[in-house]
Parts: structure tokens; C-alpha cells; sequence
């Protein structure tokens, strides 16, 4: 195999660079007089299957983006001989020369050629591709105004590991690790580029490899070199952790571009452009680049039509007519007898891989990432800060599409209510020179393969619009398979969904909330006790519950506003969590399955128990057995925990007292809670307790009394965390104690938490 193979139909022109694995050459079609750039594989890499599959990636990968600010492919061709990509030709020259020559550029020079590189990252981005190597070499400034994309030689499909490969000066800290390719890597390596050609070097140097891997991963980003206006924006795009950072190069582009009408006004982009002009076109005139001027780029050139005529007359190609797809867009045939799947061969000896085929078979990975909208209405006295997940990759564009709508809603709805109101209250506004700063920050609760469960809180500082009605959590569900938003019909078997059904919820849900739902004030009193139903609200409801659901590892939050089901607005509001043993019985065993949970085997009651509390109190369970129902009542001293009926049920003897301990062999966890005849104080009982962890070699972390309650935790002598929280009364006290694991502790915090705020101490005012 030699060198001098050449793409048949195209004659050399010059040559536009030269590297390790091949060079770039411009060439004019035979049969057109169009020019376009060829990049070729050196003959001898078509052996290492390694090189030459990376090669046929590329235009895989090249093949799937359409973009006006991606240099196009129009063909891959492969012979025995030698592989090229028939490439776009852009008269213009890389920044990488462009900074050579300036070293600083000024920053809305800077801002523009950032701008349209991240749109082409964009358009990447939206096909399921990442990059993975942007630097200046690989961005292509044009006279016309205008920057591109070229070299995928080590994109990746998004969220799919490629090598642990690319520029160290650009490298984001998951790309050193060797972390699957996303979005939020190209952003990272933008903004490092982008922080060169405002200051003229690059953000961190080192002498070695293993320095520079350190100040990426570690080191504080340098801002201080950066004009003061643009150091959020590098800040941002350089956090270390990529769910800091924008999540998609689109959401980079948004906040470019507010920072930039902000501190230089909203002719930026054409100032930066025309200060750029002069130097790139006197640079382009010095390159073989400059015969584009009068010879023509290939927007039209027919590369597929001749190698499928040299492949045995399998398809005559005709010139496209600047539909902007691709050279190949319009082709007298398909020529789907030639184009096979990269590597394969048809007769003659000739592959094709053209632009309007199919992407590769394997799907992008889809993930998500939280973005931020901010800014200050024009009209009126607003300002934003909103934040938003955002999802990328996955196979089909439409359901990203409807997902990603899906979950911005949200903010635009809030942003919409608060403009409404500030409309609404203008003058009012006016007099006490008020502004209505709006803040969102969004939460992702739970992601699975089938569901994402996001939780987002908005916020509000304004003198005008102060009432609490205003702050409010809301949560969003969405099957990531149609992008479609999930209700409570998606949920909640249907005979959940009934009168009775919400009754039942609303007792598994009263033990596990602060103070219980209050009951309606009347004339005569207190009325009848709220629930959860929201068709108690309001007629021609349906019965649902009245509050917003969101699904965490180990349950159900529910964010309930006490004054949307009835209480009075000083009841404020309140987040529930209601494990899953508690409510998975009244799910759908398919919504189940999205969670990544087993559906039960037993149906749901279509009515409340027949006694007043959560469940029928147990009597003392033997050893081994389980705890019947989701609560334990102690039938002695009266109180009751939520407990999980996948733990076996052991009965425990403290001097005075009695209770149970409940284990999980798979968690190696316990939760003990009992009760116990003590005249002791809070703070009595807290110094016994942390007495006992430090003579068996522990560490408490935190104690603390408040009133009659006290709660310690820290470390047990056998490096377990614990948690301990009692209540103390005049003849009796009850307590609860957590053990687990502090490698699970991620896994366990939740539950914990929805535990010990269900915890009920019963009468503390008599002995047992």
C-alpha cells in the first residue's frame, strides 16, 4: 500500500496540513471545478484495526450531525488502497493561527468565535455526540464571519467511554479519569479555549503530564486574569464537576450570550466579527484556502456518485442543489447496493459512507444535567435565576425533545405567574422600588433506565409579593421512554383513585407528617381532619392527591401545602416521605417496574382498616418474624415507628422497658426503637447514650437537646454510623436508634430521615 492513492474523480490541489496518521488536502472535482478538503489515512494504518476503525468512526459519527457550524462530510471512501473523508472546504484559517498571530483577542472577538463553535458543539451534542478534543486546532475561523467544527477523531457517542485521550491543556477532570464522554466535556474544554484567547495562555500549565492532570482535577479556576465580566461565565464552564457546568453546549450559549449583551452591549457579535475580518482574511490569503475565492467550495461536489461508478457502475452521481445536507443529498439512486456498513466492501473493492444514511445502530447514551436561565426583564422590575435539568444523547430526538420541554415547563410557568404579578402590581412596585428576584434550583430525586422524578424550589424575594403562597416546592416525573409527563393515573392503581382509596393514603401518610393533618376550624370548633384528596377541595375533582409526588430511592415525597387541603396559611408546608413499603402496595406494578422496584404481591385495601390507626397494632412479633403492616405500635408504652416489612423482627429488653429491633441481613442495618419507665431528662438520657458509644470506642459527631427530644449520632467502636433520637416525659420515655453502614450512607439517609420524623413517643406522662 503507498501514499500516492488518491480519491478517484478529484485532482490535488495543495496540500492543507500533514500529521501522524495521514494529511488534508484541498482538490478540485473533475467533473464540477469544485473544491473540496480531503482528509487521508496513511496506507499503512489501514492494518492497525484499531486506527482504521477509529477513522470509519469518525465518519459514522461526522455523518450523523447536520449543521451550519460543523465542516460536513459527503463522503468516506475506502479501497484496499487507502481511506479518505471528502470533506466541506471553508476558506478561512484555524484559531489555533489566528492566535499565533493576535495571542489576545478582544472579547467579543473571543465571545463570537466561541458562540458559533458551540452551536456546531450543539448540533453534535443533539445527535448524540461529543467531541471529546476541542481545541483552537479544531476550530476553523472564516472571513466571512462565522466559526466551525472540524477533526471528530476521538468523538465519542454520548455517554459512551472513548480512549482517555485528547488535548491535556483543554481536558475536563472526567476525561482524565477516563469517564464516559458527555456534553458538559466539550463545554469544559470551550471555556479553556475560550479563557486562552482572552488572556493569551492557557489555564493551567505544568511540567508533566501527572501536574497538569492535578490542576485540572484540583486546582482553583484562575478568573483573576479574565476581564471581570466574564469570569462567571469561565467559572461555570470550568467547574469541576460537570453537573456544575451547562449541561448541553446550548445552554452554554444562552448564558454566552446574556453575559455578553450585558457587558458589551447588543452589537456584540457583529463588533467582534469585524474586528476579526482583517486578520483572518490575511491569513486565508497566505493559505492554499485562497483559490476558494475563485474556484468554489464543494457545496456541491459528487464524490459518492464517482467511487459507486468506480465500485462497478452500482449509482451515477449527480451535483446536489444546495439543499445544505450534503453533496450526496441528491444521487440518481440511493446507491444502497454501496453503502454497506463502514469496513465492508462491495464490488471493486470500494466502501462508501454517505451523509443521508443511517446513524450508527447504537443509540446514544441519554443523560442529564442541570442547566440555569438568568437575566433581568426588559419591562418590568424582574430578575431570574432559574435552574433546570436537561437531558442529551438517547435514540430518538423526539422523545428528547418532549422530555426536555417537559422539564423546563416548570420554570417557564414560574417565570410567567411572577411577571404576572409583578404586571399586576406595577404601581405598587413602583413606590417601594421593589424587585421581584425569582430563584429556582432543581433537584434530581431519582433516575432510572424508564423515569426521572426531579423536585424543584421556587423562591422569592420581593417586598410586594411576600406571602408564602409565592415559595413553593414542585415536582416534575417523566418516562424517559416517550417523554411523556406521569400523573397520578400513571401511578396509583385505579382503585386507589377513588374516595376510599385517598382515605387509605392519607392514614398511611398521617404518621409520618410533623403534626398530623389539622382539622378545619368551625363556629362550634375544630371541624372534621383534612386529607389528602383533592376532590375534598372542590367539586368535579378527581380524587387524587392534593399534593405534589416526587419518587427518591427508598419512597415517595410528597410536598404538601397544608392551605391548598384545607389548614390555615400559618400551616405552612411540608416535604413526606413515605417509604416504599408503605406505599407500594397502592402503585401500579408497571410504574414499579420504572421505579426499579418489586411490585407486591398483595392487592391494596379499597378502604381504610377498620381501626383508627396506620395499621392494626402487632402483638409482639417471635423471633424471625416480620412486623406486620408498614408501622409497629407498641401495645405496652404506646409508640410507633415506621418500620420495613422486608426486616425481621427481633424483641428487645432495656432495663425498665421493652421494644424491637428490626435487621436487614442484606444491609447489615438495624433500627431498635423502645420504650422504657425513666424519670430522667433529655439531657440525662443523651450523656447515658453518648456515655455508652465512647466506652465502646466510639465517636459521637453531633448531640444536641432540644425541650424533652434529644439526637446523637456519630460512629459506633465497629466503624458503623448511628443515629439515636429519644423523647423524655415525667414516668416514661421512647426512642429510636439507626445502624448501618457509613459506605451506605447515601442509601440510608432518606430513609433515616422519613423514620425518625414518623416516630410517635406515645403517653410519656405515666409508667408502663
Amino acid at each position: 500500500m503507498v501514499d500516492t492513492w488518491h480519491v478517484p474523480g478529484f485532482t490535488e490541489v495543495d496540500v492543507l496540513g500533514t500529521g501522524g496518521f495521514g494529511r488534508v488536502v484541498l482538490a478540485k472535482h473533475d467533473a464540477s471545478g469544485r473544491m473540496a478538503a480531503i482528509k487521508y489515512l496513511r496506507a499503512e494504518y489501514l492494518a492497525d484495526a484499531r486506527i482504521a476503525d477509529g477513522f470509519r468512526r469518525e465518519a459514522w459519527l461526522l455523518s450523523g450531525v447536520r449543521s451550519a457550524h460543523v465542516v460536513r462530510l459527503f463522503d468516506f471512501v475506502e479501497t484496499p488502497d487507502g481511506a479518505a473523508l471528502v470533506m466541506e472546504a471553508v476558506p478561512g484559517v484555524s484559531l489555533r493561527a489566528l492566535l499565533a498571530a493576535e495571542n489576545v483577542l478582544a472579547p467579543e472577538s473571543a465571545l463570537a468565535i466561541l458562540k458559533g463553535s458551540l452551536l456546531g458543539l450543539a448540533d453534535a451534542h443533539a445527535a448524540g455526540v461529543v467531541h471529546r478534543d476541542y481545541k483552537p486546532g479544531n476550530v476553523l475561523v472564516s472571513r466571512e464571519g462565522e466559526s466551525k467544527l472540524v477533526d471528530f477523531g476521538l468523538a465519542t457517542l454520548d455517554g459512551h467511554n472513548g480512549l482517555t485521550a485528547g488535548s491535556p491543556s483543554y481536558m475536563a477532570p472526567e476525561q482524565w479519569s477516563g469517564q464516559p464522554g458527555m456534553p458538559a466535556t466539550d463545554v469544559y474544554a470551550a471555556t479553556c479555549v475560550f479563557y486562552q484567547c482572552v488572556t493569551g495562555q492557557v489555564p493551567f500549565r505544568a511540567d508533566t503530564t501527572e501536574g497538569l492532570r492535578s490542576l485540572h482535577q484540583a486546582a482553583p479556576v484562575p478568573v483573576d486574569a479574565v476581564p471581570e465580566a466574564l469570569r462567571p461565565l469561565i467559572a461555570r464552564g470550568m467547574a469541576k464537576d460537570p453537573a456544575w457546568r451547562p449541561a448541553t453546549a446550548h445552554a452554554f450559549v444562552s448564558e454566552l450570550e446574556t453575559v455578553a449583551r450585558k457587558a458589551y452591549g447588543k452589537n456584540w457579535e457583529k463588533r467582534g466579527w469585524k474586528r476579526l475580518a482583517a486578520s483572518a482574511a490575511a491569513l486565508t490569503a497566505l493559505t492554499p484556502l485562497a483559490l476558494l475565492a475563485t474556484a468554489g467550495t464543494a457545496a456541491a461536489p459528487v464524490g459518492a456518485g464517482t467511487a459507486a461508478g468506480i465500485a462497478g457502475g452500482v449509482g451515477g452521481g449527480v451535483p446536489a442543489t444546495g439543499s445544505g445536507v450534503g453533496a450526496t443529498a441528491v444521487i440518481a439512486g440511493k446507491i444502497a447496493a454501496a453503502v454497506l456498513v463502514v469496513g465492508a466492501l462491495v464490488a471493486g473493492g470500494v466502501a462508501i459512507f454517505a451523509n443521508h444514511d443511517d446513524p450508527p445502530a447504537q443509540a446514544a447514551a441519554l443523560t442529564v444535567g442541570l442547566q440555569t436561565t438568568s437575566g433581568r426583564d426588559p419591562a418590568l422590575p424582574v430578575t431570574y435565576d432559574l435552574q433546570f435539568p436537561q437531558v442529551s444523547g438517547g435514540p430518538d430526538p423526539a422523545v428528547r425533545q418532549r422530555i426536555n420541554d417537559a422539564l423546563r415547563a416548570p420554570v417557564d410557568k414560574r417565570l410567567k405567574a411572577i411577571r404576572d404579578g409583578v404586571a399586576g402590581n406595577r404601581e405598587m412596585f413602583q413606590e417601594r422600588g421593589d424587585t421581584a428576584a425569582a430563584h429556582t434550583t432543581a433537584r434530581i430525586l431519582l433516575r432510572t433506565p424508564s423515569l426521572l422524578s426531579v423536585r424543584y424550589d421556587h423562591d422569592l424575594d420581593s417586598d410586594v409579593l411576600s406571602h408564602t403562597t409565592w415559595r413553593f416546592p414542585e415536582t416534575v416525573n417523566v418516562d424517559l421512554g416517550t417523554g411523556q409527563l406521569l400523573g397520578p393515573k400513571d401511578m396509583f392503581r385505579p382503585e386507589v383513585l377513588t374516595a376510599a382509596g385517598m382515605r387509605t393514603l392519607t392514614q398511611r401518610l398521617e404518621p409520618v407528617t410533623k403534626n398530623g393533618f389539622c382539622r378545619v376550624p368551625t363556629i362550634d370548633g375544630a371541624g372534621e381532619k383534612v386529607t389528602i384528596d383533592a376532590a375534598d377541595r372542590g367539586s368535579g375533582t378527581d380524587h387524587v392527591p392534593g399534593a405534589a409526588i416526587g419518587f427518591t430511592a427508598t419512597g415517595a415525597e410528597f410536598e404538601i401545602q397544608w392551605y391548598d387541603l384545607g389548614c390555615d396559611t400559618a400551616s405552612g408546608k411540608e416535604t413526606v416521605t413515605l417509604p416504599y413499603n408503605g406505599i407500594g402496595d397502592l402503585l401500579l406494578p408497571k410504574f414499579l417496574t420504572m421505579l426499579g422496584k418489586p411490585a407486591p404481591a398483595s392487592s391494596p385495601p379499597a378502604s381504610p382498616p377498620p381501626s383508627t390507626s396506620v395499621s392494626p397494632a402487632p402483638t409482639t412479633p417471635s423471633l424471625g418474624q416480620s412486623a406486620q403492616g408498614p408501622t409497629y405500635t407498641n401495645p405496652r408504652f404506646g409508640f410507633t415507628a415506621l418500620i420495613s416489612e422486608s426486616y425481621l423482627a427481633t424483641p428487645y429488653a432495656p432495663p425498665n422497658g421493652e421494644g424491637m429491633t428490626f435487621s436487614s441481613s442484606d444491609a447489615d442495618a438495624t433500627l431498635t426503637v423502645w420504650g422504657a419507665n425513666s424519670t430522667q431528662s433529655a439531657a440525662q438520657a443523651m450523656a447515658g447514650a453518648v456515655a455508652a458509644v465512647e466506652a465502646d470506642g466510639g465517636q459521637v459527631t453531633y448531640q444536641k437537646v432540644e425541650g424533652d427530644r434529644y439526637s446523637v449520632s456519630g460512629y459506633q467502636g465497629d466503624g458503623k454510623i448511628f443515629y439515636e433520637r429519644g423523647f423524655t416525659g415525667s414516668a416514661s420515655m421512647a426512642a429510636l436508634r439507626w445502624v448501618y453502614p457509613r459506605e451506605d450512607k447515601d442509601q440510608f439517609d432518606g430513609l433515616v430521615s422519613s423514620t425518625v420524623e414518623g416516630f410517635r413517643p406515645g403517653d410519656l406522662s405515666r409508667p408502663h
